[in-house]
């Protein structure tokens, strides 16, 4: 009974696909904010702490389907009055993370400029969040 138990699990995992999604770096995925908008993130590197992330400042009014690269940007501190804070880095717990909800767009890359957050958090022992 046991057996049949495992198979039937088995045969029903492979057949509905995980329920984890496979998240990969250089990937650009979105999230819902809490005013129904949607905010845009890459996936620079993953870790055994967590996941590391580049914030950008666009908002958009529904899902995203495809996204410009070009047109991303990160505001700063002289950002404009309902502009999202970007960031570079952003080292993220997996469990905070995985709470975002988070949904794939498309594939990109990740350059050394944008790792280089990645390595001073590395060369500080930083924390996540």
């Amino acid at each position: 009974m046991k057996t049949r138990l495992v198979i039937v699990m088995g045969l029903l995992a492979s057949l509905l696909g995980c329920s984890r999604p496979d998240w990969v770096e250089g990937g650009l995925y979105y999230t819902r904010q809490k005013d129904g908008s949607y905010s845009v993130f890459k996936l620079l590197k993953i870790d055994d702490g967590g996941f590391h992330v580049r914030l950008y400042s666009n908002q958009f009014p529904d899902p995203p389907r495809k996204v410009e690269e070009s047109k991303l940007f990160m505001a700063g501190m002289d950002r404009k009055p309902n502009e999202r804070l970007g960031m570079g880095h952003c080292p993220v717990s997996k469990n905070s993370f995985l709470g975002w909800g988070a949904i794939f767009i498309q594939q990109s890359t990740v350059s050394a400029e944008e790792l280089e957050g990645y390595k001073m958090w590395l060369d500080a022992k930083g924390g996540y969040f």
